[in-house]
């Protein structure tokens, strides 16, 4: 690539830029697409989160290097007013008492480091071109990551290890997760478009103009082939915005612009059949079920919004929502006010805002909405034909943390979120002097960093040894529990390696009439539930109490369960062994039922 050869040739590539696009690169081009078989869900269960932040971890190290070294340090005219998101989050944080500590400790976490990466990116004092190539960067990446996507609708992913494999052929990308493999493809075609209307003053080479194009196609067939209806809304609200508010720019390079469109239209067409089927289900969706009261997404915000106004300043605490939102569906579906009906447990509300909301309360969500402010203060301020521009980059992922949490699933679509707001925030930018701070002050807090880094990336990759165990472990048919170890002794995987390792304890316990088993798991569960009301939890409970010859406690758990989960076929089944079981023999002490291990 051009830029590749700039950054060994052109003097304007001094050591910093140098330094940063070694990590930029390692960041959006090896590290997201580090896999191994999970079990996929959220957070660190997803490999690559824990491969990007290792390298983001680097990057602030650097910069505060950076800052040691020059004595200054750059920060975006508005950092206060982006500041008070994570401020807001660990006010709430401490405030609140029913904080789950795994999930406090990782959402303030990925807040804060989320902040410190974007103030690291500034330190490293790119000119406008590098911004633009590191976009290229970025959407070389979405290449990559459409090419594995179109592999897995091709069926092509079972027979390399390297590409996530998806069972259902669905272009779920390295993301594991199709919507988020659509809203960063609608953001690479975004992407394309500014990074084309960027080059006024100069050609852009071949193989950059190749690169755009070919992703372009990419892009649109995964969107179009996907029928995402966040993806295809952002398309029709960013690419309208980038059009109009580039069209000057992009008119200076015409050639272009048409093969893209054209290139972006021949996608769209070939995978006409997810649109198809997409417009065919929300046709049916209005006909069957009433429109959006139909929509099991506005059942979830109405009980949210309910839940919210509960505990309106501070939320029910970092990582409650589970418990509360779980609690509020068993008193309504008892009213016959609504039903969720099958739904499997929710651990989000599917909006962002409603989530903080709920958690977080007002203090969380005022912090949230100064940073928009400030942004959105930037933005009227650049103009309307920049302001717009930079709002359409930011409106793809956005749009989708209205619908469901990426950020939580995958980290790349957060910090390629935060980069973006970089890119919009460098156009008005302040230097300050750092030494008014002694600098044994500023040696302790750059080695601190570093400290950190090194920390960090030691307990990521543990993470994962983690993680491979459990998957081993389930893997093996839960026969080999040494496989749980590592998961045992992990802080963030120490709460399901124990539900797999007390499961198995006691289902053996059953076999061989041992009383012990069942009690510790019963002492156990009744705590997990409090934070994790999983149904499976719930069955397994129920067994244990009517192994024990707890009928009451076993009916009490079970009818309470099913309140939750009115539809759950394995609560469902479980109860009807338990009524067959006390018809045929009312005086007897079971200990057959469920003895299944799913």
């Amino acid at each position: 690539m051009s830029f590749a050869l700039q950054l060994k040739q052109d003097s304007s590539y001094k050591k910093p830029q140098k330094l940063f696009f070694a990590l930029f690169g390692i960041l959006f081009l090896i590290a997201p697409f580090y896999y191994q078989p999970n079990l996929g869900g959220e957070g660190l269960f997803i490999p690559h989160n824990s491969t990007i932040w290792i390298v983001a971890t680097w990057i602030i190290a650097a910069a505060s290097f950076m800052i040691y070294r020059t004595n200054e340090i750059v920060l975006p005219r508005y950092w206060f007013g982006l500041a008070l998101m994570p401020i807001g989050a660990w006010i709430t944080g401490f405030v609140a008492v029913n904080n789950n500590p795994t999930e406090w400790l990782v959402r303030l976490s990925a807040i804060t480091g989320g902040y410190l990466f974007f103030l690291s990116l500034f330190q490293f004092r790119l000119t406008k071109q590098q911004i633009v190539n590191a976009l290229i960067i970025v959407v070389l990446m979405g290449f990559i990551a459409a090419f594995f996507g179109l592999a897995q609708a091709l069926g092509w992913s079972k027979h390399f290890s390297f590409i996530p494999f998806s069972p259902s052929q669905t272009p779920v990308g390295i993301f594991q997760q199709i919507n988020i493999q659509t809203s960063f493809m609608v953001t690479m075609l975004v992407l394309i478009l500014y990074i084309a209307s960027s080059f006024t003053q100069s050609k852009i080479s071949p193989a950059v103009t190749l690169l755009l194009i070919i992703t372009a196609f990419f892009a649109s067939y995964t969107v179009s082939l996907s029928g995402s209806r966040v993806g295809l809304l952002g398309i029709a609200l960013s690419l309208p915005l980038m059009l109009i508010s580039r069209w000057k720019e992009l008119c200076t390079k015409k050639s272009i612009l048409i093969g893209l469109l054209l290139t972006m239209c021949i996608g769209g067409f070939l995978g006409k059949e997810g649109v198809i089927s997409t417009s065919n289900k929300i046709e049916r969706s209005i006909t069957n079920i009433g429109g959006m009261e139909g929509d099991i997404r506005w059942k979830i915000y109405i009980q949210s919004w309910e839940i919210f106004k509960e505990s309106p300043l501070i939320g029910h605490g970092l990582g409650s929502f589970q418990k509360v939102f779980q609690e509020r569906r068993a008193d309504i579906q008892t009213q016959g006010i609504t039903s969720f009906g099958d739904a499997p447990r929710f651990s989000h509300p599917h909006n962002e805002f409603i989530f903080w909301l709920v958690e977080g309360g007002a203090l969380s969500v005022i912090g949230i909405l100064c940073a928009v402010a400030a942004t959105l203060t930037l933005f009227y301020k650049l103009g309307w034909r920049k302001g717009l521009s930079l709002t359409a980059l930011l409106i793809p992922i956005t749009l989708h943390t209205q619908v469901e949490l990426p950020f939580y699933i995958s980290n790349t679509p957060w910090l390629l979120f935060l980069f973006l707001l970089f890119l919009c925030h460098n156009y008005d930018k302040k230097i300050f002097s750092t030494e008014v701070i002694s600098t044994a002050a500023r040696t302790t807090i750059s080695l601190s960093f570093f400290f950190i880094s090194l920390v960090s990336s030691f307990a990521l990759v543990n993470a994962q040894s983690a993680n491979a165990g459990i998957v081993k472990y389930l893997q093996l048919n839960q026969s080999y529990p040494q496989n749980l170890l590592p998961a045992l002794n992990n802080a963030y995987f120490r709460e399901y390696a124990t539900y797999l390792a007390l499961r198995r304890q006691l289902f053996l316990g059953i076999k061989g009439k041992k009383l012990e088993p069942a009690k510790t798991y019963i002492q156990w569960a009744e705590n997990s539930l409090k934070t994790v009301p999983a149904p499976q939890t719930y069955r397994d409970l129920v067994i244990a109490y009517h192994y024990l010859g707890d009928e009451n406690n076993a009916r009490r758990t079970l009818q309470h369960a099913l309140s939750i989960y009115s539809e759950d076929m394995g609560l469902l089944e479980l109860s009807e062994k338990i009524n067959k079981e006390s018809a045929q023999s009312p005086n007897k002490d079971s200990d057959s039922v469920g003895l299944e291990r799913d």
